[in-house]
């Protein structure tokens, strides 16, 4: 699914996502953690399983 006439605030701490970007259809909810990784060249977020954010000693599903 591809997302048009959004804004988003990029820096190197965060990206703050717009306001009216439907997260809920995503399926996100706060606490979800998300790691970057590269596939073929391309910088893609992926959200962690709940199993590999909790043996990685990540909060789940607490905003931390």
């Amino acid at each position: 699914m591809i997302h048009y006439d959004y804004t988003w605030d990029l820096n190197p701490n965060s990206i703050v996502l717009d306001e009216e970007l439907p997260i809920d259809k995503l399926g996100w909810v706060e606490g979800d953690c998300f790691k970057l990784v590269r596939i073929n060249g391309r910088a893609i977020f992926r959200k962690l399983d709940p199993v590999e954010q909790f043996t990685r000693g990540h909060a789940v599903n607490t905003g931390v």
